[in-house]
């Protein structure tokens, strides 16, 4: 008697460990594809950044480099644009011409 409540027990402790686990599983699974997305765009914002710039130092505008200089980008003269690095990542090895600091 005492050995089927024991069973019975362990059997629902499974079950609802079991139930957790999967929906840690699923948690983290979407934790890992929201960080795949966030480096496939980083790329791309680099890229948006850069052009950007461009047009700042090619066209001189100065109402453009300071929506850049309200989100923390400056312009290098011998590059393109410095980012600054988000807080709580480690910023990208930068290309060739560019800094990060």
């Amino acid at each position: 008697m005492l050995a089927t409540v024991a069973v019975a027990l362990l059997v629902i402790v499974n079950a609802v460990m079991f139930e957790m686990n999967r929906t840690l599983q699923a948690d983290v699974s979407s934790r890992a594809q929201y960080i795949q997305q966030t480096v496939q765009l980083e790329a791309l914002n680099r890229e948006i950044v850069t052009a950007i710039a461009n047009l700042v130092t090619r066209n001189n505008d100065d109402a453009l480099r300071t929506v850049l200089s309200q989100h923390g980008i400056t312009i290098n003269p011998a590059g393109p644009a410095v980012t600054a690095p988000q807080t709580g990542t480690a910023p990208a090895p930068s290309p060739a011409g560019k800094q990060s600091r």
